[in-house]
């Protein structure tokens, strides 16, 4: 699987835990079910290690997201020292991930031997130290992702070694502590994104060093507070993404400072609370997507203010009611697209008013069922909008529900043949569901995309 397809706002910090432990310590002839508990291996076991694993799924504790499985590993935590020649073996591994975090060391020669790994994520969060030398070898890992976690502190000359990295993600989330010197150095890494969710402080100097970073995602989540200083250093960055989920409060100050971010995207899903002086600034900033996730609730002041934002899309994905009233104002959004995932019910009016929205794309991501006694009423309302329409997770709809809602006939449901028809919710006489010529040609075409694409 192409390794960008397997990360987004989603992979940050990482936490490995081995699998249940039932097996005594064992060498790897002795063929445990636990392959965490292998404490040693010569080449050919590592080789054939390698070669025949078929892979296990394995549970990560992603800080600031939640629990994510990631499929096809091979965990060798047990392992405390590594050679060339074994890690040479070892590095033939070609599924996901290779885990190798009993490794409180690691010399250059090993590391060289290790930037061969043919899989796709490479872990060595038990390193605590790390030489210059050690992490110019670890660098030649050409499009993978390194998890270097254990580090808690870093000099620049490692770091500038460390920044020569050809691999498209680099995490470093067990620095707490950065000076200016060394994030110049590490603002050097071009590839994909760089991941310094440990930080709990930064200050405006190493803020604007950091600002220099050459490559997209610059995620700081581990920053619970910023000043409008830091943050005017900050929003000198140039990438595409910057994530700031720590955050748990915002002043307007910080905020107006912050607004001047320029490029992709801008996260704040630690922020639960926004009073209306924030939102105006926030609201100015120049990025293609903001993100406020956190956000549970909304009242119509708010949203007034958060509908100045003019960029592509705005996520609104922590909303979990909404009335009619902050849905009439949200609607006045300058903005092109309204993601709102959290919702999982939505009565006729809150409908109508939300479909108001003028913009490109209105997702609803978080209606799964439309099983009110007013559900016809609801998709009726949702059928009347002027632009696109997507309800992706829908999975149980009656047949007049269902019949009202596709009127529109540029609504984005999933698959007509996974969704699960339900009986009228209003006690109406349930009739069977006749699909429309027209969506049957459009299922029919989307059926051939996906075979195609699957076939590449």
């Amino acid at each position: 699987m192409n390794m960008l397809a397997r990360h987004s706002l989603l992979v940050l910090t990482l936490f490995v835990s081995g699998f249940a432990i039932s097996f005594p310590p064992v060498k790897a002839a002795e063929s445990p079910e636990d392959t965490n508990q292998i404490e040693s291996l010569t080449p050919e076991q590592a080789r054939k290690l390698a070669k025949e694993f078929p892979g296990v799924d394995v549970m990560l504790e992603i800080t600031g997201i939640g629990e994510l499985t990631m499929q096809n590993c091979l965990p060798l935590n047990g392992l405390k020292s590594l050679d060339a020649s074994t890690a040479k073996a070892l590095a033939g591994y070609r599924k996901e991930g290779l885990l190798l975090n009993g490794l409180t060391m690691l010399d250059a020669d090993t590391a060289k031997a290790l930037a061969g790994y043919k899989g796709q994520w490479l872990h060595l969060n038990g390193l605590t130290t790390l030489d210059a030398a050690t992490a110019k070898a670890l660098a030649e890992l050409e499009d993978k992702v390194l998890w270097l976690d254990g580090l808690t502190s870093l000099d620049a000359d490692t770091a500038k070694a460390l920044a020569e990295f050809k691999g498209g993600f680099l995490h470093l989330n067990g620095l707490t502590l950065l000076d200016a010197d060394t994030a110049k150095a590490l603002a050097g890494y071009r590839k994909e994104g760089l991941r310094l969710n440990g930080l709990t402080m930064l200050d405006a100097d190493t803020a604007k060093a950091l600002a220099g970073y050459k490559g997209r995602w610059l995620h700081l989540n581990g920053l619970t507070t910023l000043d409008a200083a830091t943050a005017k250093a900050l929003v000198e960055f140039k990438g595409e993404f910057l994530s700031l989920n720590g955050l748990t409060s915002l002043d307007a100050e910080t905020a107006k400072a912050l607004a001047e971010l320029e490029g992709g995207g801008l996260a704040l899903c630690g922020l639960t609370t926004l009073d209306t002086a924030t939102t105006e600034a926030l609201a100015e900033v120049k990025v293609s997507e903001l993100v406020i996730n956190g956000l549970t609730t909304l009242d119509a002041d708010t949203a007034k203010a958060l509908a100045g934002f003019r960029g592509d899309k705005l996520f609104l994905c922590g909303l979990t009611t909404l009335d009619a009233a902050t849905a009439k104002a949200i609607a006045e959004l300058k903005g092109q697209g309204l993601v709102l995932c959290g919702l999982t019910t939505l009565d006729p009016e809150t409908a109508k008013a939300l479909t108001e929205f003028k913009g490109q794309g209105l997702v609803l991501g978080g209606l799964t069922t439309l099983d009110t006694p007013d559900s016809v009423a609801v998709a009726q309302a949702l059928a009347t909008r002027k632009g696109p329409l997507e309800l992706p997770n829908l999975e149980k709809i009656s047949p007049k529900t269902l019949t009202t809602l596709i009127e529109k006939r540029d609504v984005e449901i999933p698959p007509i043949e996974t969704l699960e028809l339900i009986p009228e919710p209003d006690g109406s006489p349930t009739k069977d569901f006749v699909i429309p010529g027209w969506l049957e040609e459009r299922e029919k075409e989307r059926r051939a995309e996906q075979a195609a694409e699957r076939s590449k």
